[in-house]
């Protein structure tokens, strides 16, 4: 699914997931759904259309409430397959309950016979949206969105990933037209069409009746090849959690600027430039948030940070003060982040044996 904006935005078929669910599958919940009364939704208009759905703006007459509502315009045309998968992403999106996942609200077939759902209608703009205005320069967005409050918003989102992997389920199509950032401060991540089951080793179980989608830059490097498929799984998520990262530092997707074709090789090859050099001019990129970036970004999945935890913990040390493992930063450059984080202090205690300088020399002349 797009974002609610209806920004629709172009995927790479890749590799097989499975789309099968813990019980009750999505193919019995299929057979069950209610018909939902006709006069209960009333709309308001298109929000948007991506992959096999459409979104529209609603009012639940029932809870008195405008609400979005996923749906599919062409499910006569649909194999049975294809309805099972659409039902199951909203199966799946219930079971994920956290302040940081689009809320379901209602799952069922509509008068017209189409298997549909409802969530919550999330306001505000995609983090995609807002890093275009960031790289604008537009000054409002520039002012709020400082770096400070962008890694606020990576954490919300590592929340939310984190939450979805100890349910056992793993997103596979991170990136920032996936999350939704609300007009006070929420943070959303939408569109769990492509998630997998995970076994108890954190790897996506596949199969091979489903053709999942990438977005090259956020794509890890395993969704490339057949061969390389038993990977898929955290660490793939990881590997998109430090696309997103890189985004928010250079303020535009890794390999933006190169063909379709270059982005495929670049991912199969790791050359990812650093996001200091794909970020505008005259914008600071820390060096050691371009270490994490590396380290969540590497090739081969053993590599990567184990786990959502892990990754999460290396912003917080950047926010604390502290330097990022990732960094191995010498002990000159720990020394100096001690003295900034104590800074307080030692400013408090120059002022007293200043004082008590001057109190002993006064008493001795």
């Amino acid at each position: 699914m797009t974002t609610q904006t209806g920004t629709q935005i172009e995927k790479t078929r890749i590799l097989d997931t499975a789309p099968e669910l813990s019980a009750p599958s999505a193919s019995s919940l299929l057979d069950r759904l209610p018909l939902k009364p006709q006069d209960r939704y009333h709309f308001i208009r298109s929000i948007g259309f991506g992959g096999m759905k459409g979104v529209l703006l609603v009012h639940d007459t029932d809870t008195d409430r405008e609400v979005a509502m996923a749906f599919m315009p062409d499910f006569r045309e649909r194999p049975r397959q294809d309805l099972e998968r659409f039902v199951g992403e909203a199966l799946l999106t219930a079971r994920l309950e956290h302040p940081n996942i689009v809320p379901i609200h209602d799952i069922g077939i509509d008068s017209n016979g189409s298997p549909f759902f409802t969530m919550k209608y999330l306001r505000g703009q995609s983090l995609a949206q807002l890093l275009a205005r960031l790289r604008a320069g537009e000054r409002e967005a520039v002012e709020k969105y400082t770096l400070y409050r962008r890694l606020q918003i990576f954490q919300r989102v590592c929340n939310a990933v984190d939450f979805a992997h100890s349910r056992h389920c793993c997103h596979l199509d991170i990136k920032p037209a996936n999350v939704n950032i609300g007009d006070f401060g929420e943070v959303v991540v939408l569109d769990w069409g492509l998630a997998s089951p995970l076994d108890d080793k954190g790897c996506a179980l596949l199969s091979g009746d489903r053709r999942a989608k990438g977005t090259p830059g956020y794509m890890p490097p395993e969704f490339l090849s057949p061969e390389t498929a038993k990977h898929v799984g955290v660490a793939s998520d990881i590997y998109s959690l430090g696309g997103v990262l890189y985004a928010l530092l250079a303020l535009s997707s890794p390999l933006s600027d190169r063909d379709p074709e270059e982005k495929l090789r670049c991912t199969a090859t790791g050359e990812i430039p650093a996001p200091s050099e794909a970020a505008p001019a005259g914008w600071h990129v820390p060096a050691s948030l371009e270490a994490v970036c590396r380290k969540a970004m590497a090739l081969r999945p053993a590599d990567r940070y184990r786990n959502v935890t892990e990754l999460r913990q290396e912003i917080l040390a950047f926010l604390s003060g502290y330097a990022p493992q990732a960094e191995h930063a010498s002990w000159l450059r720990r020394a100096a982040l001690f003295l900034l984080r104590n800074r307080l202090a030692l400013v408090i205690i120059m002022l007293l044996v200043t004082v008590l300088v001057l109190l002993s020399y006064r008493l001795t002349h």
